[in-house]
């Protein structure tokens, strides 16, 4: 062979090889129907992190229609001979919108265990057995063992002597990846009223509990960077407010936070930074660096945020008497539970034009939205609650994945 033949050769095999290649992409593309950078390949790790922030369908969370029950309770001895006025009383209340069925699972065992732990303070297995027992356990201003009663219906709370003790269970927020409850207990010990919060956040898709430590890292010199930033935000919030409304620097972050649609509340309890209990919101954009890092993909992958509207309200502290108390007789003859079902997020798509009743479920507008009451400080009794953020409404913002997520009205 001459050495012409030999380069004409080598041209042609050359030429059949790009032909080769050409067909075997055009198939790829024929195949996928989208073309890839065959020498763009993507490591394992990212691979894995994209796979856990991807959003799957939601489905709607249902909760048990909202139950009260109440019991009421007196000593049998007044402690001032002759004077029944000076008789301990007793009031607990349990308001609860307990959830049946989160994103189409009811196997909720982590998120029922953390609820009635958080709310009642015993280990029972079931809802209505823990809040049974603590409805049957007097909280009186001063022990006076077993020498009470029960009542059937609402004794009159006497300053000193009287004692309102309530606990609040319900939805606060959800998004298609983000659950939270919140837990609020009100007690007047005839002196005074306290009142705490706590917030349960549960990963609607992994269907597990996330701890504080879930949410934000673990590290000192992030923790100090954090508290300046909410000092730096109660200093922004103090040149709207005068005198006795000041609110005084954090010494330390709170343990209690709670995620809603523009951010994260931090709860400051009674006492903390002001005469009540104060919560500051920290958008989360500004939150960012000190996430921990699987909520900061959660976050950034989040969307459809709803604040629920029919929040649950403490009662009065002297009741209108003649009220009847619920059977007593034990857990299995609790009032009957109904339920009802929550269309939660923009996700859903489902649209109605209105609320509306049916002969089982209660459903709401997905579409809808409303100004809930939570301004800047507490004032006054527990009636009045409420958040404090001092953020401005802004129309949207942007996660960090740099997709728009839709917006709402503040809480």
């Amino acid at each position: 062979m001459t050495k012409k033949n030999l380069i004409i050769v080598i041209i042609l095999l050359s030429v059949i090889d790009l032909l080769a290649a050409g067909w075997y992409v055009s198939r790829r593309i024929e195949a996928s129907g989208k073309s890839e950078n065959l020498f763009d390949q993507r490591d394992s790790t990212e691979v894995i992190a994209m796979a856990d922030t991807v959003t799957g369908a939601s489905q709607a969370d249902l909760f048990e229609k909202p139950q009260h029950n109440t019991y009421y309770y007196i000593a049998n001895t007044p402690s001032t001979p002759g004077n029944n006025s000076t008789r301990y009383t007793s009031i607990k209340h349990v308001k609860v919108r307990w959830p049946i069925k989160v994103n189409g699972n009811d196997e909720l065992t982590e998120l029922n265990k953390e609820l009635i732990s958080k709310a009642f303070g015993n280990g029972q297995s079931s809802m209505q057995d823990a809040r049974y027992v603590y409805l049957n356990t007097p909280s009186f201003n001063k022990p006076i063992g077993d020498d009470y009663k029960k009542l059937t219906e609402a004794p009159t709370i006497v300053p000193v002597y009287g004692n309102v003790t309530q606990v609040l269970v319900y939805p606060y927020m959800t998004s298609q990846r983000l659950l939270v409850m919140e837990i609020d207990k009100v007690e007047y010990n005839g002196n005074s009223t306290s009142q705490d919060k706590s917030f349960i956040h549960y990963d609607r898709q992994r269907q597990r509990v996330l701890s504080r430590l879930d949410i934000l890292v673990a590290d000192v010199s992030k923790e100090n960077k954090l508290l300046k930033l909410i000092n730096n935000k109660i200093d922004d919030l103090n040149r709207g407010r005068k005198g006795q409304g000041q609110l005084q620097h954090a010494l330390n972050v709170p343990g209690e936070v709670c995620c809603s649609k523009d951010g994260v509340f931090f709860h400051f309890k009674h006492g903390t930074i002001s005469n009540g209990p104060v919560e500051i919101l920290l958008d989360y954009d500004a939150l960012e660096p000190y996430f921990a890092e699987g909520f900061k993909q959660m976050v950034g992958y989040n969307e459809g945020y709803y604040l629920y509207k029919n929040t649950l309200k403490p009662e009065p502290v002297n009741q209108s008497r003649g009220r009847a108390v619920n059977d007593a007789q034990g857990a299995s003859s609790s009032v009957k539970e109904k339920k009802y079902s929550h269309d939660n997020t923009r996700r859903h798509y489902h649209k109605r034009s209105s609320h509306h009743y049916n002969h089982r479920y209660w459903k709401h507008d997905s579409n809808s939205s409303y100004r809930h009451s939570r301004g800047h400080h507490v004032k006054g009794g527990y009636r009045n609650w409420k958040k404090s953020s001092g953020a401005t409404h802004r129309s949207g913002r942007h996660g960090y994945s740099g997709k728009r997520s839709w917006s709402h009205r503040r809480r």
